[in-house]
């Protein structure tokens, strides 16, 4: 569900999270988790980027087990529409979780914006 929806505004998207499948990787060594989140609609379904990381495990990966998470939790993304450009890119921004404060996710995202910490 999007907060904003102005062109050239800040939009912020919160995708209900029903678990995480924790998933073991043979080539790399390590253990990584993956937000199990519900989509929005059909069309999400249909045209997202994004759903392979929820159906699709990598080259010799094995899901360990699901970590459940109190209802209602939340995963929220954001972007930032750039003029003369169609579409932007969508940041992580953090997970919303029952009883627990969430922050200004509008701060939250012009900070990533303006400068990005994630890793290449």
């Amino acid at each position: 569900m999007a907060e904003t929806t102005d062109q050239n505004k800040p939009m912020i998207w919160k995708e209900l999270v029903l678990g995480f499948a924790v998933v073991e990787s043979c080539i790399y060594h390590s253990i990584r988790t993956i937000p199990i989140v519900t989509a929005s609609n059909a069309e999400e379904v249909l045209f997202t980027d994004n759903l392979t990381r929820l159906t699709k495990l990598e080259v010799d990966e094995t899901v360990k087990g699901v970590l459940p998470v109190p209802f209602p939790t939340y995963e929220v993304t954001g972007s930032m529409s750039v003029e003369g450009e169609e579409f932007s890119e969508v940041l992580l921004l953090g997970y919303e979780y029952p009883g627990v404060e969430s922050p200004d996710w509008i701060e939250i995202l012009k900070r990533e914006v303006e400068n990005p910490r994630r890793c290449v």
